[in-house]
């Protein structure tokens, strides 16, 4: 019988077709992903051997808190190396809270050569990066910023989080902790009004970053806005997006609080995009609290 590739890392669960642990570190692809990894097989006659299993492909580290741009960065780096002419071929993609050194040689053997595309929000284990780059690939960290009052002001709305201002403040402190420990060692820093305001521009820009030829970016700054999450119980297997993360972008796009109505090629109605009246807010002092704990940070980006 083949073997079946890669296989270390498979979520029984997912590959059964029922829904794993929200925070599941395991594998988990699409169909156009597994497609464009056997078409980099071939082409580069990658055989599954000792001695390419040993070669390490790079690293692609998204850190930052949630609402902050990283999940599209996350899932622009993996829809960059799936469609454009990258020698490393197509990532493997996962959100991990923690990194550790093992875990990511186990991954990267796995991949034989392939990228690894990781999502984190912490600090990792002090000699994570310790004998990564085995074939001169290294690893690249690209972090987003974005006003740490309006993230906590989606945080609220969605309900992610409590609306008391001392847990906010410990929660700011911990993000920052590992935001600027990522952010000293970052490729790119990017602005999550601008990835919004101008996506095609900011794949362009990502791109390069990584060193390919973008030439497929409006095709994919599409495809990350239609992205849909996961179910309720936890985050999309394979974009890592949370059941209410649309949930804003519709309701701004929008001007309004109806569901946005979206049509297929027929123009048969199609999904809809559940949208939430705008609540729990900051109040102008908490605000002020806020930008005075991380005036550093704000000031840095222009933050008024």
């Amino acid at each position: 019988m083949e073997e079946t590739y890669p296989k270390l890392f498979d979520c029984p669960d997912y590959l059964r077709g029922k829904y794993c642990h929200a925070l599941c570190n395991y594998r988990h692809q699409t169909v156009e992903e597994k497609e464009a990894i056997e078409r980099y097989r071939e082409s580069f006659s990658m055989k599954l051997n000792s001695k390419q299993s040993k070669r390490f492909g790079p690293v692609y580290i998204i850190a930052g808190p949630e609402r902050s741009g990283t999940s599209w960065l996350f899932n622009a780096v993996r829809l960059l190396l799936i469609h454009e002419e990258s020698a490393f071929g197509p990532g493997d993609s996962y959100r991990l809270n923690h990194i550790t050194k093992n875990d990511l040689e186990t991954r990267l053997i796995e991949a034989c050569g392939r990228p690894l595309v990781v999502r984190t929000m912490r600090i990792p284990d002090s000699d994570w990066a310790e004998g990564l780059d085995r074939s001169g690939h290294g690893y690249k960290v690209f972090v987003a910023h974005r006003d740490l009052r309006d993230v906590i002001d989606d945080c609220l709305t969605i309900g992610w989080m409590k609306h008391d201002l001392g847990v906010i403040l410990s929660r700011l402190k911990a993000y920052m902790t590992a935001y600027e420990y990522w952010r000293a060692m970052a490729k790119g820093d990017f602005r999550y009004e601008s990835i919004h305001s101008e996506p095609v521009e900011q794949i362009k820009h990502l791109a390069r970053l990584i060193g390919i030829e973008s030439t497929h970016a409006e095709h994919i700054a599409s495809e990350i806005n239609s992205l849909r999450p996961g179910q309720a119980v936890g985050p999309d297997q394979v974009t890592k997006m949370w059941p209410a993360q649309r949930v804003i972008e519709a309701s701004r796009a929008n001007g309004d609080d109806e569901p946005e109505k979206k049509t297929d090629e027929n123009g048969n109605d199609a999904s809809t995009v559940v949208v939430v009246p705008e609540q729990a807010k900051l109040l102008e002092s908490e605000r002020k609290k806020i930008r005075d704990a991380h005036s550093d940070y704000h000031d840095r980006y222009g933050y008024v």
